[in-house]
């Protein structure tokens, strides 16, 4: 997959806010993004950073920053920011405009609330930066920089990891245990298939026979019905698959 990295501001005159103890927007979002974009590519995958490096105004920044993110097709954009209101203000918020925005935020906002920041919710406000590119894209507020409470919790090794498994799935947490809360029944055989086409020349050895029995899940997005559980056939390797359910649960696809 393809990254698309915003390091919010650090292009003057477009540079952020000043939060407690000096601690500076720009200098907390290049840490977050530089170990966010080391930290996929490192996972195997391919990162574009979009940040500019120079503008005559704020507009121009944001327009180089959606304009490098369209040029080079990425698959998901991600801009990275800190908040700052009135010193009491603190927790994480991550904004999106599209579903499968939404999705993607309401995946990384969990794995940022993990780490003890107040949960603030997905939010709708079309930032340009994210009303304007061409896939899906979110806006990251980490936490609020000038929030003593946020800023004493703050570690930007956590929060790029954070971010990281939201958005890939990978966690160096333990896997779920297998219960009635982490895993998905299934109680007759089906299969998966590996498109949204509904196709009756599907050869059969791209078609994944699922069996009786429970499948860990590691995410669940309610709006589309989308789960992601852990594939336990060996011979077929242990990976992580994305499992499609209708409304009825049953199996449909894979994409």
């Amino acid at each position: 997959m393809k990254f698309g990295i915003d390091i919010g501001h650090n292009c003057s005159p477009d540079t952020g806010a000043v939060g407690v103890s000096g601690k500076r927007e720009d200098d907390l979002t290049k840490a977050v993004g530089t170990l966010l974009m080391k930290k996929l590519a490192a996972a195997g995958h391919s990162v574009i950073n979009c940040t500019p490096t120079t503008a005559a105004t704020v507009g121009e920044s944001l327009r180089k920053r959606v304009n490098k993110a369209n040029a080079n097709s990425v698959d998901i954009f991600v801009s990275i920011h800190f908040n700052a209101f009135n010193g009491q203000a603190n927790g994480t918020e991550v904004f999106a405009i599209s579903n499968t925005s939404k999705a993607i935020a309401r995946t990384v906002l969990n794995e940022i609330v993990k780490l003890g920041v107040k949960n603030k919710g997905v939010k709708s406000t079309p930032f340009f930066v994210i009303k304007n590119t061409q896939m899906p894209a979110i806006l990251v507020e980490c936490c609020f920089c000038d929030s003593k409470v946020d800023m004493d919790r703050f570690d930007a090794e956590k929060m790029a990891e954070a971010i990281k498994d939201g958005l890939i799935g990978e966690s160096d947490e333990d896997e779920p245990k297998p219960d009635k809360d982490y895993v998905l029944k299934i109680t007759k055989p089906t299969v998966l298939k590996p498109s949204t086409e509904q196709s009756s020349e599907l050869s059969k050895d791209t078609l994944v026979d699922i069996g009786i029995g429970g499948y860990p899940i590691l995410d669940f997005r309610y709006e589309e019905r989308h789960y992601w559980v852990k594939w336990i056939d060996k011979s077929k390797g242990n990976r992580d698959e994305h499992f499609v359910f209708d409304e009825y649960g049953k199996i449909e696809e894979k994409q």
